[in-house]
């Protein structure tokens, strides 16, 4: 059965296979509601699958061992193809880092023109509204299983927070959505009007707090893959800063709250510093691809592994979002359609000495050939210093890839959620915003910079908030490229569109005609693109929903 598109009928669904294992459904009537079943669903996968799109409320949650299944459930959201296995990462978070590299692509979310009936946009509300509802399900659940204390009450606080950073995406996604904190209980609940944002930042800053004193540390945790105190602190930071600018716009309040909650990560008060800066960037990328763990860096990362041989969850980060390769069969660079590519913009923001730059835009490709009857003998062609927009996103590379074979569209790689260097710098942002370009905000933009082998530009901005400001919003866009966090972060300041229009307007002036395409996206976005829109079939089922503005 292929799994459902929209979020009412995973009502409707789960209400049935709820009713079904609670025997409340006559045998007689069985064949009726698995008629309605198939009429709620297309495609032609089979209808046991190994990863079903419910739970059975009633049958489930009775010891430890259901309880670390539910939990893992609820994560497994993260890594769906349509959220960071793939669409979330690389097509919703186009902005001015990176174009989608083919020409025949002239219509889709990664060049900005689409509308409600795009199917990536109703899976990403789909899946974003399946992982509440199997939230609410263990959360309406765990309290009722005998097992050891203190880790059911981290489950409960890593899903608490897992719901709430659900509705973090859905809200600066869609603005205005259904807020729904309970299990789905009857077919009927599926006319659900939209909560007002400000309603649902509450909810999630609420949920994200009390969640903080119930789940583990980063070091009592181990890795990166579960939600720990300081993932909880450093995306409460996240949360703030989105409240403090657009659509809120809560200005210095909001500010003081991401002040207060990067701190917790960075300079926590009577708690042993966990976090630090990694010495090698690109090492921080090459342990995504290789399984390691470094809790120092990576505070939260999306877990992938296997080559889809198993049962492991494998994505596609290395292979959309990577650096060209065309080697079909072999375990060597891993085959990537290198489907983003860099802006000069970006480029052209780093300096001649950031080691940073030749690692996140690729100064090469691969191109394998058969030489002697010996296929697969790579070569890399390195571009000149004028074809910058044929060089790819580097930053995820599929040569250091540990698990072999090698799989041609699936990996590996863990994606970040949250580096200490993220923190780091919304840390200086808010510190700028409450209290100034202080010696303490400086320095630690000095420290990201540092490591990059960037210059020291402590003397430019010391004293002067505006300077300050200018030089993070620059640090943020060539420290975190394409980590999916530029669209988000243009749009929080307010700019997104004007920036993309700029966009639009240099690379249809400096590209070429060969690579022209590029501008698309910029030439495409309008300011209905700060949100996406609210899928069609949503809207055909949910009589309380409105569509947003534009759309």
């Amino acid at each position: 059965m292929k799994k459902n598109t929209n979020t009412s009928e995973n009502i409707v669904l789960d209400y049935l296979f709820s009713a079904i294992h609670k025997n409340e459904l006559h045998k007689g009537v069985l064949s009726v509601v698995m008629m309605l079943l198939l009429l709620l669903t297309t495609g032609c996968e089979k209808f046991l699958e190994k990863d079903p799109t419910f739970i059975v409320k009633e049958n489930f949650y009775n010891n430890e061992t259901d309880v670390n299944a539910g939990l893992a459930g609820v994560y497994d959201i993260l890594g769906r193809e349509q959220l960071y296995g793939d669409r979330l990462a690389v097509d919703f978070s186009i902005a001015d880092e990176g174009f989608y590299n083919r020409s025949s692509y002239t219509s889709g979310p990664a060049v900005y023109n689409f509308d409600a009936s795009n199917s990536d946009v109703a899976n990403a509300w789909k899946y974003l509204y399946e992982g509440i509802e199997r939230a609410n399900v263990f959360l309406s659940r765990i309290d009722g299983v005998s097992m050891d204390e203190k880790n059911k009450t981290a489950a409960k606080g890593e899903v608490k927070f897992l719901r709430a950073y659900y509705y973090f995406l859905l809200v600066t996604n869609w603005g205005d959505v259904p807020l729904k904190t309970e299990p789905t209980s009857s077919v009927d609940d599926i006319d659900i009007a939209r909560t007002p944002q400000k309603d649902v930042y509450d909810f999630i800053t609420a949920e994200m707090e009390a969640s903080e004193a119930m789940v583990k540390t980063a070091t009592e945790i181990g890795y990166g893959g579960k939600v720990s105190k300081s993932a909880v602190r450093g995306i409460l930071a996240r949360v703030y800063l989105k409240m403090a600018g657009y659509p809120l716009n809560g200005g210095r309040p909001m500010y003081e709250e991401a002040l207060k909650w990067a701190k917790k990560v960075v300079d926590p008060e009577g708690e042993g510093k966990e976090h630090r800066l990694l010495p090698s960037y690109k090492q921080i990328f090459i342990n995504y691809a290789a399984d390691r763990y470094d809790i120092g860096e990576s505070i939260w990362e999306v877990e992938f592994y296997g080559n889809r041989g198993g049962d492991f969850e494998a994505g596609r980060i290395g292979n959309t979002l990577g650096l060209q390769c065309n080697e079909e069969i072999g375990d060597g660079h891993g085959f990537s359609y290198g489907l983003i590519s860099t802006t000069k913009k970006l480029f052209d923001s780093y300096e001649a000495t950031d080691l940073r730059r030749d690692w996140n835009i690729a100064p090469y490709q691969y191109t394998y050939r058969t030489v002697n009857n010996t296929v697969n003998v790579a070569d890399s062609t390195f571009w000149t210093a004028t074809q910058i927009y044929n060089r790819n996103c580097g930053k995820f590379r599929r040569v250091y890839e540990s698990v072999k074979p090698k799989n041609k569209n699936y990996t590996p790689q863990n994606y970040p959620l949250l580096r200490y260097a993220d923190v780091l710098l919304m840390l200086v942002e808010a510190e700028n915003e409450v209290n100034g370009a202080t010696a303490y905000a400086v320095g630690y933009l000095k420290e990201v910079r540092d490591r990059a082998n960037a210059s020291d530009i402590t003397n430019t901005v010391l004293g002067n908030p505006e300077a300050l400001k200018t030089a993070l919003r620059k640090e943020r866009f060539i420290e975190l490229a394409f980590e999916g966090l530029r669209k988000f972060d243009l749009i929080r300041w307010g700019i997104f569109v004007s920036e993309m229009d700029q966009l639009g307007t240099d690379i249809s002036a400096t590209a070429g005609s060969a690579l022209n395409f590029g501008a698309l996206a910029g030439n495409n976005v309008t300011s209905r693109n700060n949100l996406l829109p609210i899928p069609v079939l949503e809207l055909s089922l949910n009589k309380a929903m409105v569509q947003n503005e534009g759309w």
